[in-house]
């Protein structure tokens, strides 16, 4: 990987003064969902209105822009990434945080599917 999936990237127009709580989010091929909950790390989608299931947790390693201005946070990857995804009771998502189990988790995640897939990462 390229980038730490735990912070944003740079050029990512990410604002530690603003939540993105509420942000339209869009992935490389469609709309994922909407933002719930802004953890500083990762992001907790709803992704029910497009992607059957729960909630997914994106880490923010992953988000390639912000438009504040239309309330969207553009990913860089496609949604089959993000469906496939452990859900947040699988990766020990307690209180709004991630245990480093949890981050290991997703980051096994991520990373497996960058070598299967060849796509890259963050």
């Amino acid at each position: 990987m390229t980038t730490d999936l735990w912070e944003y990237r740079p050029g990512s127009h990410h604002s530690t003064d603003l939540t993105l709580v509420g942000y339209e989010v869009e992935a490389t091929d469609g709309p994922l969902g909407r933002v719930e909950q802004d953890a500083g790390d990762h992001l907790l989608v709803d992704t029910r209105p497009w992607v059957p299931g729960a909630p997914v947790l994106v880490p923010v390693g992953l988000v390639a822009r912000i438009d504040h201005l239309e309330l969207v946070v553009h990913l860089d990857c496609p949604r089959a990434r993000i469906r496939s995804a452990p859900p947040p009771a699988a990766v020990d998502h307690t209180g709004g945080g991630l245990t480093a189990h949890g981050r290991a988790a997703l980051a096994d995640h991520y990373v497996q599917d960058e070598r299967r897939t060849g796509t890259p990462g963050p």
